[in-house]
Parts: structure tokens; sequence; C-alpha cells
């Protein structure tokens, strides 16, 4: 085997080519994959919600239906004192979720139940706040493990800054947003946009999230009615 081949994907040649959602999608799935998590969420810091709202996410693979059980299931992995003042952690933290027997009393299935999360902090050069979370269903990591993963995490989120987080913080849409917009503006979902686009729902959920956050929305008709009141779709 070469050396080339043992590099992981995340961390290959395709980090350097990475320019957009779709893009920064993959490497961190791959990432994620890489230290055996399941899911992974990448979101702003939030000072109005410990940790982070639903609002604040940027890129993940957790379906939109299940985000607020995934954070709220993060804060009983991190504990009430850290999931509390995550806004103001430096450094990785971790923790697992307690497991379930059966059930749960509501009779909803939690599949992070059992979960090791941990949670990065991130910081841009403005120091504005967000954090990659991670987690699935094993060990929690080392010292000498979290240190790596805190190495890969910094230089996605390094290219990710770069090429698409300088755009949101200006406030523009992307081509690729305003395009999302306006078919969500036409009544399409995001699997059939996902379809129109040859892309993820995924991907497609993460643009109408930094949409509504750029546009200072409350929700997918709120950023609609935005953009058609600001000539951005027609």
């Amino acid at each position: 085997m070469t050396s080339a081949a043992a590099v992981p994907f995340h961390a290959g040649p395709e980090l350097s080519r990475a320019i957009n959602r779709t893009d920064f999608f993959r490497l961190l799935k791959a990432a994620a994959q890489h230290y055996n998590f399941d899911n992974f969420t990448l979101a702003r810091i939030s000072e109005a919600a410990t940790p982070f709202g639903e609002r604040d996410v940027v890129i993940t693979n957790v379906a939109e239906r299940r985000m607020s059980l995934f954070v709220k299931t993060l804060k009983e992995a991190l504990g009430t004192a850290k999931a509390r003042t995550a806004q103001f952690l430096t450094t990785p933290v971790h923790g697992k979720s307690a497991a379930i027997e059966g059930y749960p009393p509501d009779l909803v299935f939690n599949e992070f139940s059992g979960n090791t999360f941990l949670f990065i902090p991130l910081f841009t050069p403005e120091g504005r706040r967000y954090c990659l979370v991670l987690a699935g269903q094993r060990p929690e990591p080392d010292q000498g493990e979290v240190a790596d993963i805190l190495l890969d995490a910094m230089r996605i989120f390094d290219k990710l800054y770069e090429e698409i987080l300088t755009q949101e913080i200006s406030g523009r849409l992307t081509q690729r947003e305003t395009e999302i917009v306006k078919w969500t503006s036409e009544g399409k979902t995001s699997a059939e946009i996902a379809i129109i686009l040859g892309l993820s729902e995924h991907t497609v959920n993460s643009h109408i999230t930094a949409a509504v956050r750029k546009l200072d929305a409350v929700n997918r008709v709120h950023m609609v009615a935005i953009a058609l009141r600001n000539g951005l779709v027609s």
C-alpha cells in the first residue's frame, strides 16, 4: 500500500479542492466515520440556546426532524454544567448519554441513546464561535485521539471558513442558496429540490438553514417572504 492510499479521505487532496457544502458534507462525514462516529453536526455557538439551537446548524447528517433530539441527548451526555457553559469552552469535551432499556415513556425511540458525544469548539479569525459535535456508538476517546480529531476538525473548518463562512458572515446569499430559495418559493420540498439539483437532501437543508440565518428569518416561509420582498427571487 502506498502512503497516498493510507491518507484518509478527509485529510487528502479532497480537502484542498473543497469549495461547496456538498464537498464539506463529504469531508465531515468521512472524518466522523474515520473515528467511528455515526453522526456529525457543525453549528454556530448560540448565546440564546445551550449549546446551540436548530437554527444555528451549518452542516449535519442528522435528519432535520431529529435535530432537537440530537441536541437534547448531547446536553445529557455533556452534563448540565458543561452544556450551559458551551459558549465559553475552548477545549474539546466528551461524554456518554445514558442507555435506555426498551422505549422511553413517550414511545419516541431515541437512536442517540447510549452514544458517545464529542464537542469540539472552533473559532473564526474574528473570534466567532462554532462547534463540531460527533456522536456514535463507540467508547469515549482518549486524550491522544481527541487531539487527532481536533486537528482534523480545525483543518476542515479553516477551509470551510475560507470558502463559505466568509460569505455567510457578509450576509450575501451564494448562487446555490439563491437557487434553492427560488425552488422553495415555488413550493418544492427539500427532497424535490435535491432531485432537481442533484444534491443530497441534507445538503439542501444546510443551504436553507444558511439562507434563513443570513436573511434573519425564523423559518422557511419567512425566508421566502423576505427574499421575495428584497427581490432576491422572482
